[in-house]
């Protein structure tokens, strides 16, 4: 099944389909209903895609009473950031056809269609805009106004390279405070910690990974817990919050941080026995 992002909020159903002549600006109707406008329907100009992302819908709003024959919208992609063409293609414009499409009566929203492929095998952010750029109408302008929105921004998501976090991590801890600091787990309770760390393969988004104890060693967080990656601010999370460490109390994280070479961080009150911090680190 695809993956469809349809951009449509629900305030669009309710007035996609009114006249135009109930507008503030509805006077301009009276006189030529074959003048108007066109605009990305809704208050968002902009949207971040997954990597499972096969399709994007972008809902136009043709704010245009009349139009016997038909509107032309045509419309560009224009770069900002990386090369767009490798994973996404789309036509050139959109028709917004004259007659009744629905019960409902004529449908003012024309979606432009945006598929995408191969999102998952980037290795930078790519960024780019989709502008609308001209009507087939005369007297049918872009945008109504400095309000009207008529470009919206594409971004993909941070990437990241999900199996390389697959490993055995060693395990460095301490309380980094009185009135325990700067001793760990480890000096006190006479305990080893390793980690394994597995690819979700559950995770369609591939930005998470299943923590495990390594065979031989002391329990450190419980088999199974799910860590996920923050891709654009390179931060951790645990589907396990707050966390438990070493079947003895809790860590509350307050902040964390990972690196591309396998070095992640979290630090947080460890119960009430004072700030913690804990470091795994790819072998």
């Amino acid at each position: 099944m695809k993956n469809i992002l349809k951009l449509i909020p629900m305030m669009i159903f309710v007035f996609a389909f009114t006249s135009c002549e109930d507008d503030d600006t509805s006077s301009r109707f009276f006189v030529d209903p074959t003048v108007g406008w066109v605009e990305f329907a809704g208050s968002s100009s902009g949207t971040t895609i997954s990597i499972i992302t096969e399709e994007l819908q972008l809902p136009v709003d043709i704010r245009v009473p009349q139009y016997p024959n038909g509107l032309t919208v045509t419309y560009d992609l224009v770069p900002v950031q990386g090369d767009f063409s490798q994973i996404v293609t789309t036509g050139t414009s959109i028709f917004a056809a004259p007659e009744p499409t629905s019960v409902n009566g004529n449908s003012r929203v024309v979606p432009i269609v945006l598929n995408f492929e191969g999102v998952g095998d980037l290795d930078e952010i790519v960024i780019f805009d989709v502008v609308l750029t001209a009507v087939d109408q005369d007297g049918v302008q872009i945008g109504l106004d400095e309000n009207s929105i008529t470009s919206f921004r594409i971004s993909t998501p941070c990437p990241i390279d999900i199996d390389s976090f697959e490993a055995t991590y060693s395990v460095q801890e301490m309380f980094t405070g009185p009135p325990n600091g700067p001793n760990g787990l480890t000096f006190f309770f006479g305990e080893s910690y390793q980690m394994d760390l597995f690819v979700n393969t559950a995770d369609v988004t591939e930005t998470s990974v299943i923590v495990t104890n390594s065979p031989g060693f002391d329990t450190y967080i419980n088999n199974g817990v799910i860590m996920s990656f923050d891709t654009c601010n390179f931060t951790v999370s645990f589907d396990e919050a707050p966390l438990e460490l070493a079947l003895f109390s809790t860590l509350t994280i307050e902040s964390s941080s990972y690196t591309n070479d396998g070095v992640i961080t979290a630090i947080g009150p460890f119960g009430n026995f004072g700030e913690y911090m804990f470091t795994f680190t790819r072998q």
